[in-house]
């Protein structure tokens, strides 16, 4: 008679058993490491981004109901290199050369002429025609303003070389010597002033002559048929150390009635002028 144990199924004869998962130690700190890595890291306030790990080694896998296999790991990715072009850089332009504090360019417009000059800030005008420009157009007397040797004009008003700064001059002001009267080259092309004071003597050794010859043309300009009074009073700046006025001032009433067309001063030739019509006294010509 059989037994109960006999109703029993004992199964089959190997048993089968589900293949769990394999992980190892080695896997298991890489993985951890890689999840953390990802993430942001905040480092003394400031956010600090790290690279995930690269696996280097090889790991095994085993899937649920199926054998292990051997996983290789990812060849890291290359980065490519873009190659770097050299950029040609920009020369820095050239600073001009810096002066003393105490020295100017500037640009004189002296007789329709442009001129730039480097001048000292203290130097008069008078020096730096002289001593800069080489021009001969203005003398030197007293070096105060006090004998008028040394006129000019400025912007048609007249000015002592010796003290009016050069350096104030730059500013497109005009600037009139004796040799910017004249009409033209040689004798016919003397300013009628300048043709008095040659004719009729109002000179001697010549020093203030320049001057005086300037004072008288600016005068002219505004007052072509002045009395003797304003004759006077326009040549008060100016000192003839030889005591010529009585010729100065004839000289002054023949230039005026020439500008105004009522006479023509003709040169006789003496006292300036050779064979050939040329100038040679250079108080007159210059």
């Amino acid at each position: 008679m059989p037994s109960m144990s006999d109703n029993v199924d004992p199964g089959p004869s190997e048993p089968s058993e589900q293949l769990r998962p394999v992980v190892t130690r080695r896997e298991f700190m890489a993985g951890a490491g890689a999840g953390l890595a990802v993430g942001a890291v905040v480092a003394g306030g400031i956010a600090v981004a790290t690279r995930p790990a690269v696996q280097t080694q090889p790991s095994l896998i085993t899937a649920p109901g199926g054998p292990a296999v051997v996983a290789q790991p990812a060849a890291p990715a290359q980065v490519q290199q873009q190659p770097q072009t050299q950029q040609p850089q920009a020369q820095p332009p050239q600073a001009p050369q810096a002066l003393p504090l105490n020295m100017r360019r500037v640009e004189l417009n002296i007789d329709g002429v442009s001129r730039t000059v480097v001048v000292d800030v203290r130097e008069s005008l008078w020096e730096a025609m002289v001593f800069r420009l080489n021009l001969s157009s203005a003398n030197l007397g007293c070096d105060r303003a006090q004998c008028g040797a040394c006129t000019v004009l400025v912007d048609g008003r007249a000015m002592n070389g010796c003290t009016v700064l050069a350096a104030r001059l730059g500013r497109g002001q005009k600037i009139l010597t004796v040799d910017g009267i004249r009409n033209g080259p040689g004798i016919a092309g003397l300013h009628p002033v300048q043709k008095a004071f040659w004719q009729l003597g109002g000179y001697q050794c010549g020093i203030c002559t320049r001057g005086f010859i300037m004072s008288t043309y600016a005068l002219l300009q505004s007052n072509n048929n002045p009395s003797n009074d304003e004759i006077a009073e326009a040549l008060s700046g100016n000192i003839c150390r030889c005591s010529e006025y009585p010729q100065i001032f004839e000289s002054v009433r023949a230039a005026a009635a020439e500008v105004r067309g009522e006479s023509t001063i003709t040169l006789s030739g003496v006292g300036g002028a050779d064979a050939g019509g040329e100038l040679t006294d250079p108080s007159l010509a210059e």
